[in-house]
């Protein structure tokens, strides 16, 4: 008997301190914790365009924006909805721009590994819309797997701290785009 009160003290003391400590804390200003997910795969980027943004390079590593909040998004040239959610990225990075944000967009032409077209298709397609976020091609077919593109298109939200954050298999909306976005700079 003695110990089952001991017990209960104890649970009343630490459900107290727990009460105390949450209103205390100032939850406005509280910072979301980071993802603790798988962490993102390295890869080269082959840049078609956009390489103004990073400093000029024609090529860009994942591990080189450590430390920046990434939107990956993988198309493919022959693929219609890939295609028809450009125009949402391409805003969502002219937006960024405009609020001096570090979130990056990258968009990872996977038609090679897919059999949705190839670099010169890609290259054609993204001459006919304007297009300047960073976007190009890896060497790699592994890519498809260990992001786990899984349909077309496939947009990876990656934490500063490398984590994936999300995943959406398929068209996304602009809406839902930015609201995912925000998420992921707020965290």
């Amino acid at each position: 008997m003695l110990a089952t009160r001991k017990r209960t003290v104890l649970g009343i003391a630490v459900l107290l301190v727990g009460i105390l400590a949450a209103c205390s804390s100032d939850s406005t200003t509280a910072a979301a914790p980071a993802p603790v997910g798988p962490l993102a795969t390295d890869f080269t980027l082959s840049l078609y365009n956009g390489a103004e943004f990073l400093d000029g390079a024609n090529e860009v590593t994942l591990s080189g924006l450590e430390g920046r909040p990434v939107i990956v998004n993988f198309w493919a040239p022959l693929c219609p909805p890939c295609r028809a959610e450009m125009p949402d990225f391409q805003e969502l990075w002219e937006e960024l721009q405009t609020i001096g944000s570090d979130a990056i967009v990258l968009g990872v032409d996977v038609g090679p590994f897919t059999g949705l077209g190839d670099r010169e298709q890609a290259i054609e397609f993204l001459d006919t819309i304007d297009l300047t976020y960073p976007t190009g091609l890896t060497t790699s077919a592994d890519i498809v797997r260990d992001y786990k593109v899984l349909g077309m298109p496939t947009t990876v939200w990656i934490h500063r701290n490398g984590a994936i954050m999300r995943t959406w298999t398929g068209a996304i909306t602009g809406d839902k785009l930015r609201e995912v976005t925000q998420e992921l700079i707020d965290q």
